[in-house]
């Protein structure tokens, strides 16, 4: 019998176990990293037919590990030592360059001394691809809808650039470049193998201050960035709702004299119903340094970036025909909404329904964002407007009399001078709804069926708004029923008789659920409290 004193206990603890814990979502990595640095020397002088060393360290990966696991990669370091002619020769060639839509890119051409290619989109610089004399290049490349693709060449002393602008709509291109070089004269290369680098893809968490690190040259440097931006952004081809967390510094100079800059943005996207659909990471440093020790002259072109591009499995992106912007306690956020009703936010969306707002096509959401939740409609010319969650001053049980034939109804009586309302009500009757009206002065206007809809066991109804509504059912009254009062209403098809009944309905907040118990449930559970108590008492006198 010992169990029996102890089961309140053990329901007790088994009550504080959740049922299920949520995993880490599973992630695709698509992880590339360029370090590239351009080193002229010369001696008493200018640096035609100078030497130069050039220093590339690369690593391309891509795997699928679970979000904030670690992985290493191991990059190469080739070294080049180049020597140029003493004056510059005209080169003629193509580029052509062709961007898609998976975060790849690839460029081809037949022009010489090519060392680096940078896209440069949104004010931020990317460097794909570092090497030497390369034809055919494929990539991992983020462009934000448009950017600029900038190849660079080996010059002597100096770099040339001859810089193509590309965009979704025009995703190929091929031009015809003229270029005047430096002609290189001799190539030396040195491949060696460098240490294993560890990286980590972790899903940032929206709205909320993002910890950035970037490992260069050796050196980790870590920075938290509390600042955020809301926007839409393009990803896989496709313009999303996003959060963007971005970031710049100046590094500084032991010696020498130069600019170094630093720069970081990390993009976060949404998928349906504001999941998380990925993230692009770009840490870049970029800049020139000069030192001049006695009769040389070192200039140093440094170029790095680490991209990282994830897809999270399983979200389903949305393609958004219309955008919205509103705030949920002054947070900013961005809701899109598909013409078949699909929902991307960046905020988390609990409810989605498609209604109409004076003739047009428009969506209901319920978003939350940091645990405060709200409802707002966002219409197809791009507006969204608050709604008000309400609860019904009264709700009664009424008869009407709906195009000759007499109904069961409930009247709403609501009090709100709200632009949009919506508003529930738990239905009474296992008949179904034949349509919800409202009184607009003193006529029945039918609410349009996408207006209202069923959430958890309860009608909900959304308008803008009125202070009279009838939920009409397609049960008929019992002929004895007895009525108190009576009132008319004129209906915009015919007249509507409405008798009022005494009885009443429940309303409930929308977000919420109920459950009816009966009396004679309670009566059982009492009996059960007190069996419980006796045969603890037992339990105990028998110790004695």
């Amino acid at each position: 019998m010992k169990w029996l004193v102890l089961l309140p206990l053990l329901l007790t603890v088994f009550a504080t176990i959740p049922i299920s814990a949520s995993s880490s979502p599973t992630i695709h990595v698509y992880y590339q990293r360029y370090d590239s640095v351009y080193r002229a020397s010369g001696i008493n002088g200018p640096l035609s037919a100078s030497t130069v060393t050039y220093t590339v360290s690369s690593a391309t990966y891509n795997t699928t590990l679970s979000d904030g696991k670690a992985f290493k990669v191991t990059y190469n370091r080739t070294v080049y030592t180049l020597l140029f002619a003493s004056s510059p020769e005209k080169f003629e060639g193509y580029v052509n360059v062709s961007a898609y839509t998976n975060n790849t890119i690839t460029i081809k051409t037949d022009l010489p001394n090519l060392i680096r290619i940078v896209i440069i989109s949104v004010n931020e610089t990317e460097l794909i691809w570092a090497g030497f004399n390369a034809t055919d290049i494929n990539a991992y490349a983020y462009i934000n809808g448009t950017g600029k693709v900038v190849l660079q060449f080996a010059n002597g002393s100096t770099i040339a650039n001859a810089t193509l602008t590309i965009n979704k709509e025009n995703a190929s291109i091929s031009n015809k470049i003229s270029l005047y070089l430096f002609p290189v004269t001799s190539v030396e290369a040195k491949v060696s193998v460098s240490e294993e680098l560890t990286a980590t893809a972790q899903i940032p968490r929206r709205y909320s201050p993002l910890l950035v690190s970037i490992n260069y040259n050796g050196t980790e440097s870590n920075a938290t960035v509390n600042g955020y931006k809301v926007t839409t952004a393009y990803f896989d081809g496709t313009l999303t709702p996003a959060l963007v967390w971005k970031g710049e510094g100046i590094v500084p100079v032991m010696s020498g004299k130069g600019n170094i800059r630093a720069d970081f943005e990390t993009i976060e996207f949404y998928g349906v119903n504001g999941t998380i659909l990925g993230y692009v990471h770009i840490s870049s440093i970029v800049g020139n340094l000069e030192i001049m020790p006695v009769k040389i002259g070192l200039n140093y072109n440094i170029a790095f970036t680490e991209l990282k591009i994830v897809t999270v499995s399983g979200v389903k992106q949305v393609h958004a025909n219309f955008m919205g912007y509103t705030y949920v306690n002054g947070v900013p956020v961005i809701i899109g909404n598909s013409n078949d009703g699909n929902v991307t936010s960046t905020a988390i969306v609990n409810i989605s329904h498609l209604v109409s707002v004076h003739n047009h096509k428009s969506i209901l959401v319920e978003i939350t964002v940091n645990s405060t939740s709200r409802f707002v409609v966002l219409t197809e010319d791009n507006i969204t407007h608050n709604v008000s969650t309400v609860r019904p001053v009264i709700v009664n049980i009424t008869n009407l009399n709906l195009n000759g034939k007499v109904h069961i109804a409930q009247s709403v009586e609501i009090n709100t001078t709200s632009q949009y309302i919506i508003f529930n009500v738990t239905v009474f009757s296992n008949s179904s709804i034949i349509g919800v009206y409202k009184v607009e002065n003193g006529t029945l206007v039918e609410l349009n069926s996408s207006n209202y809809f069923m959430l958890n066991g309860k009608l909900e109804v959304f308008d803008d708004p009125s202070s009279t509504y009838y939920v009409v059912y397609s049960a008929q009254p019992s002929s004895s029923s007895t009525l108190t009062s009576s009132s008319t209403a004129t209906s915009t098809i015919s007249t509507s008789q409405i008798s009022t009944a005494t009885s009443s309905a429940t309303t409930a907040p929308l977000t919420s659920t109920t459950s009816t118990t009966s009396s004679n449930t309670t009566i059982y559970i009492v009996i059960g409290v007190v069996l419980l108590i006796i045969i603890v008492v037992v339990v105990l006198v028998r110790r004695k």
